[in-house]
């Protein structure tokens, strides 16, 4: 048992330690940007000019989002205030589509844990939502999404995560062909 555990940790902390940062370009609250490599993890962008650099955290105080360049696509996050009540603090969600409405999604691993009772019977598995975000495009099985609307004029955007069909139709109510879509 304690091998297994030696081995994982082994092989969990050299995967760390020979992980790159992704190529990706800054954005900066004043319009400017910045090419470089970069990462994303807690609701923070680890951001630096050259692989020789250190890497410096970036939030939503300085920085707009980051767009991740890969071999045939690019991801783009951005700082995204959900609402005054329950996140104060904006939150980075991955831009899925750009339009008159932006579509936004965040996009949290998840696995299952399991728990023993003092006899060692009755497995109960909980799920574990983590905070490390995660591409919509990923094709990862254990996520957990949430999908958000938004046009350009509304300061928040609307969740479409409960309740979709019912807030869908009234928040498109206005475009007839997406109506009759999700009809």
């Amino acid at each position: 048992m304690i091998k297994k555990f030696i081995i994982f940790v082994s092989i969990l902390i050299a995967n760390f330690a020979f992980s790159q940062d992704q190529e990706a370009t800054i954005l900066f609250n004043d319009g400017s940007s910045i090419e470089g490599f970069g990462s994303l993890s807690k609701n923070k962008i680890y951001f630096r000019a050259s692989l020789d650099d250190k890497a410096d955290s970036w939030s939503y105080d300085m920085v707009k989002g980051i767009t991740f360049l890969g071999f045939e696509s690019s991801v783009k996050y951005e700082y995204v205030s959900l609402d005054e009540f329950s996140k104060p603090e904006p939150q980075l969600l991955e831009v899925v589509e750009e339009g008159n409405v932006i579509l936004y999604a965040r996009i949290r691993e998840s696995y299952m844990g399991a728990s023993f009772n003092s006899n060692g019977f009755n497995v109960k598995s909980t799920r574990i939502v983590t905070n490390n975000i995660v591409s919509y495009r990923s094709g990862r099985e254990n996520v957990t999404t949430d999908i958000y609307v938004k046009r350009a004029n509304e300061k928040y955007p609307l969740s479409l995560n409960s309740s979709f069909y019912k807030r869908a139709v009234k928040y498109f109510s206005d475009c007839d062909v997406l109506s009759k879509k999700i009809d």
